[in-house]
């Protein structure tokens, strides 16, 4: 006799979750529709660098990574010897490559307003120690242990239950902890460097990359009340709001510095990747698309 399924627990935090993340889901696709055009006309048709693949990876690999929550948000039943193990780990895989992608153009934006040898060496060794940091803590029962992301009460056939950890609150703080010393770092540059002289290309560059960072951080924050406060089948919640602003302010940051450029009637022989900024003495790498 074949085994029928079984149906998945059903608790409000849990489907809180799934129609939280399946909403950011939606948001996603809305983002990239209208801003398909733009893409269309600042990126298309560019020749291909190290940068343009980075910027590709944050702009579409979400859409997988995400899709992956998707599927497992809609999850309703599963069967018996069944294991959702590997699908969890390479969803969080995805998720870590999406988030590294767009702190991966971040990192570029801030080298390029100075380039510095031992600044872009800062701006890679620090994120490591943070981020390595942060996974030793979580992976450490007498610092933390929520291995048991459910309680007792809750069947989760398979590891198939749409919950989360708490452990992932070191993570939420490494990147809160990163987002704001680049903020500090970035206006160190913007005010030590530059002063008063900067055109609508230098503050397109700031502006937007601190918006950036201040989202980061917002959201950020929010991940780690949500991780911590609430009974831990909410967590998941915090899922996909940190794929989704990284994707969608790392892509708008490159459209509105290509427009700034037209806008200004800038034109260089090769890419935006040399393109200089107020008078040749902002040379950027940020996106060679």
């Amino acid at each position: 006799m074949m085994d029928h399924p079984t149906a998945l627990f059903v608790d409000a935090g849990i489907q809180a979750s799934k129609y939280f993340n399946v909403g950011m889901f939606a948001i996603l696709i809305f983002d990239y529709f209208i801003t398909l055009e733009t893409e269309s006309e600042w990126v298309w048709h560019r020749r291909w660098t190290f940068v343009r693949f980075v910027f590709t990876v944050s702009r579409y690999l979400p859409f997988f990574a995400i899709g992956m929550t998707f599927t497992g948000a809609l999850r309703t039943q599963y069967y018996p010897g069944e294991s959702c193990v590997r699908f969890g780990q390479a969803s969080n895989v995805l998720h870590i490559i999406c988030i590294l992608a767009a702190e991966g153009l971040l990192i570029t934006r801030i080298y390029a307003s100075w380039r510095s040898k031992r600044l872009l060496t800062f701006l890679i060794v620090f994120p490591v120690i943070c981020f390595a940091v942060s996974y030793i803590i979580s992976d450490t029962p007498l610092i933390f242990n929520s291995k048991n992301t459910t309680s007792i009460n809750i069947p989760n056939p398979g590891h198939c239950l749409f919950v989360g950890g708490r452990n992932n609150v070191y993570e939420y703080a490494a990147l809160l902890l990163y987002e704001l010393v680049l903020f500090c770092l970035m206006l160190y540059i913007r005010f030590s460097k530059y002063g008063n002289a900067v055109g609508l290309l230098q503050r397109t560059f700031f502006n937007d990359s601190a918006r950036y960072m201040i989202c980061i951080m917002i959201v950020s924050s929010f991940n780690i009340i949500l991780t911590m406060a609430p009974p831990v089948t909410w967590v998941s919640i915090t899922d996909s709001p940190q794929i989704v602003i990284h994707s969608v302010l790392a892509s708008r940051i490159l459209f509105n510095l290509r427009a700034s450029e037209g806008q200004t009637h800038i034109h260089t022989l090769t890419d935006i990747s040399e393109l200089q900024f107020g008078g040749g003495q902002f040379s950027t790498v940020v996106y060679g698309v």
